[in-house]
């Protein structure tokens, strides 16, 4: 049994009339493309780039295509405030208490797991408070896919720009919270712009959390001892009235009380006496 293959003939444009159907055969005429022209293609754009490295554009050069040469490292370009490298801890100039809550939230979402966070607690009460008792991120296996810092609901982790950590001694790159530890005024140098945007929300949530923290408990390491721990107005205020309650002198006994509360009231202060 023999098959025969079977010819398409284009079919003819049936008209479209108002109101009414009509057929209306597409016929592509696609250009095949050759065996390496994709490849030849993108070698052209490749070799009409470099080309253009060479030739000026009037007085200057462009500033997109060609080859820069810089003098590393006494020269170096001016990195982008968007640039992430690795993650940083951020505190306050001022107070010197941690932006960090141990909220857990780069913890969860970091895809290689390299964030590990111990929240601090309460010695007196054993209760759990607001602030890092320990925070290690391990350098050597970050991606820095800059999740944590868009997760981080207290703006506390953000990417820094220093990429020069060359090191044959993996276990130097596990950063515990000393070695993660930035200043605001940092993080202000390298990203103005982007602190601006958040720095009124990231403030207020730290004052309502140094609240919660008692004695040094959420200060950075090395600035315990150097800055005193910032007292809310409420607070301060609150306190002067309490003082000033407590020296005032106790109030004459009323007229119109009753004969045994009277004797009651009486003999506490023979007490105290």
């Amino acid at each position: 049994m023999t098959v025969t293959p079977q010819t398409h003939t284009p079919t003819k444009t049936a008209p479209i009339a108002a109101g009414g159907g009509g057929v209306v055969v597409v016929q592509r005429h696609d250009d095949k493309v050759g065996i390496g022209q994709g490849m030849l293609q993108g070698m052209l754009t490749v070799i009409r780039h470099f080309g253009k490295s060479f030739t000026s554009y009037g007085d200057a050069k462009s500033n997109n295509i060609g080859m820069f040469t810089v003098e590393y490292p006494e020269e170096r370009m001016a990195l982008p405030e968007a640039f992430r490298n690795m993650p940083i801890l951020l505190y306050d100039d001022k107070t010197g208490h941690e932006l960090c809550t141990s909220c857990f939230q780069c913890e969860r979402i970091c895809p290689p797991k390299v964030i590990h966070i111990t929240q601090a607690t309460d010695p007196n009460t054993g209760k759990a408070v607001p602030a890092a008792q320990e925070f290690v991120i391990e350098y050597d296996s970050c991606m820095s896919c800059g999740y944590c810092a868009e997760v981080c609901p207290f703006d506390a982790i953000k990417m820094d720009h220093h990429f020069e950590l060359s090191t044959p001694d993996h276990l130097s790159m596990d950063m515990n919270k000393g070695a993660l530890d930035r200043p605001i005024s940092y993080y202000q140098m390298i990203a103005p712009n982007f602190w601006a945007e958040v720095e009124a929300g990231a403030m207020k949530k730290l004052q309502n959390n140094i609240k919660r923290r008692p004695g040094n408990i959420g200060v950075a390491p090395h600035m315990i001892g150097k800055t005193q721990k910032a007292v809310p107005a409420a607070a301060a205020g609150s306190g002067a009235k309490a003082a000033a309650k407590s020296a005032a002198p106790v109030a004459a006994i009323g007229k119109n009380m009753p004969p045994e509360k009277i004797a009651r009231l009486q003999a506490i202060r023979a007490a105290k006496r």
